[in-house]
């Protein structure tokens, strides 16, 4: 077995996680020694790309690696755990982590009768399969575990360029629903957003890129800034006027409008928690039409 600091892997679950998770550990000098998944394809064209074996069963998998990545969907996360420790196998001296945001180690507890070492590491990151890994540079990782498995795992994450992140294992529902909020949200609003350009007459695609430009925008300036620093627009400038308009356009979409309601007044809010701010905007309440 290799050392502390660059344990063999094992990928079980070749999908969008899973696949950016092997190349970027692959890029950052680990070895991925198997790949494993429901679609044999899928696991044989990640283990090519990684130089890794790609083989037919999570057991087998987890049998030639120091520390194996459960990146599977969260509702096979215990069944794939338990099949693997009911077959007797020794893993002892080994790790095997699973990638359930909202979860604990406890949920592949089953996996202690074999010896491992179990845990958690969550990317906190929007992997959408091999061309993400880069975005895993810079990344948060959520990590619970304890002994030879977290120095591993922090050396894992090290290698990655990555920061990790201790969550309290009673908060991890909440943890995940702020990554909800902050990952998967701005997508359902790009997607409204989009809807709404087009019925102005711009074309599907040039909506999309139009706007999905500018959501990058923003976050790159939220990212240097804070939300708040960040913020322009109406609600930013106080111009009460612009939101009476917006509203008063929206009328013909209600959802789109409840929608941009309720997000002004969390915009405000943002600006009231400037520390040059004087008085609430108060777009939301004092422009709407009834």
């Amino acid at each position: 077995m290799e050392g502390v600091g660059t344990p063999s892997l094992a990928i079980i679950g070749a999908g969008r996680a899973g696949s950016a998770l092997a190349i970027a550990a692959h890029d950052a000098g680990y070895r991925v020694a198997a790949v494993a998944s429901r679609r044999g394809e899928m696991a044989a064209r990640l283990a090519d790309t990684v130089g890794a074996q790609a083989v037919a069963t999570p057991l087998e998998a987890a049998a030639v690696a120091d520390l194996t990545l459960l990146a599977v969907p969260d509702g096979a996360i215990s069944t794939v755990a338990a099949s693997i420790a009911a077959s007797g196998i020794s893993l002892h001296g080994r790790g095997v982590v699973h990638l359930g945001a909202r979860f604990g180690p406890e949920l592949i507890a089953s996996l202690r009768v074999t010896g491992a070492e179990v845990g958690v590491l969550h990317p906190l990151q929007a992997l959408a399969g091999p061309d993400s890994a880069s975005l895993l540079e810079g990344a948060y990782f959520r990590v619970d575990a304890s002994g030879l498995l977290r120095q591993r795992l922090l050396g894992l994450v090290a290698a990655l360029g990555a920061t990790p992140l201790e969550i309290d294992p009673a908060s991890a529902p909440l943890y995940h629903a702020a990554a909800v909020l902050a990952g998967n949200a701005p997508l359902a609003l790009l997607a409204e957003a989009t809807r709404l350009l087009e019925a102005t007459g711009v074309s599907a695609e040039t909506a999309h890129a139009a706007l999905a430009a500018l959501l990058e925008g923003a976050a790159h300036n939220a990212r240097r800034a804070g939300p708040a620093a960040a913020l322009t627009g109406p609600v930013a400038r106080g111009d009460t006027g612009a939101i009476a308009a917006h509203l008063e356009a929206l009328e013909a979409y209600p959802e789109a409008r409840d929608l941009y309601l309720h997000l002004t007044r969390a915009m405000e809010s943002l600006v009231a928690a400037r520390p040059d701010a004087t008085q609430p905007v108060s777009g939301a309440d004092s422009a709407q039409v009834a």
